[in-house]
């Protein structure tokens, strides 16, 4: 699911308020240059989910008429695909 660009500020100004508060981290640099660092991480996260669905829809349009003719569910041998290639490339899910 993707995530509009202000939902994911939101998170990551959350996320670097709740590190500080708890005592978790002390920021040497402004709580904003925080804040953006984690917004490039979710949103390159974020990415590389998009492209492991493409890579994975691509993939199973490859062996579509196999997959119709052994009556097989769609959403489960895409989510099994998807993970096999998550693990193969090293993508967290």
């Amino acid at each position: 699911m993707r995530l509009p660009k202000e939902m994911i500020k939101h998170i990551a100004d959350a996320i670097a308020a709740n590190l500080e508060s708890k005592g978790l981290a002390e920021y040497e640099v402004p709580k904003d240059a925080i804040s953006a660092k984690i917004v490039d991480v979710i949103t390159a996260d974020m990415l590389a989910e998009e492209k492991l669905n493409k890579d994975v829809e691509k993939l199973l349009a490859a062996h579509e008429e196999e997959i119709a003719k052994e009556n097989m569910d769609y959403r489960k041998v895409f989510e099994l695909t998807k993970k096999k290639l998550a693990k193969e490339r090293g993508v967290v899910l």
